[in-house]
């Protein structure tokens, strides 16, 4: 499978995450691309949105907050902007830590900090095989 149909799987896999959808929203989606440095493919690209939105960081905290509602994050607060790339690293950071000890990824199944900040998809492919939470109906 490319990786754009992987991404546009991922995305419509994350439709369903408790409190995800605010980040596919397509205004956010484009004023993020717009603000960005990284991108220059269109909004509607879905690896290019994903990689944004993952390097937002809080997308990735809303993630963790749903496999871990005993843990969580606090993203409520936190500004929605590519602006504060530190901000935006801690989240990721918490989600890798939580990938590697809470959920026993092998490290080589996980993405560095340093990987997706590259202009480089090798790293961000290894994004596709996280756990997703889902509503329990």
């Amino acid at each position: 499978m490319s990786l754009y149909q992987s991404c546009l799987n991922l995305i419509e896999r994350l439709a369903g995450v408790p409190d995800f959808e605010q980040y596919l929203d397509p205004d956010l989606l484009h004023n993020l691309q717009a603000d960005s440095a990284w991108g220059t493919s269109t909004p509607n690209d879905p690896v290019t949105q994903l990689w944004i939105l993952f390097r937002l960081g809080t997308p990735l905290a809303c993630i963790l907050n749903g496999l871990r509602p005993h843990q969580q994050l606090n993203i409520h607060s936190a500004e929605l902007s590519l602006a504060n790339v530190n901000g935006c690293k801690e989240f990721v950071f918490h989600f890798i830590v939580a990938c590697l000890q809470d959920f026993k990824f092998e490290k080589e199944n996980v993405f560095t900090i340093s990987e997706l900040y590259h202009d480089n998809t090798n790293g961000f492919v290894k994004q596709q095989h996280f756990p997703l939470p889902h509503h329990h109906l």
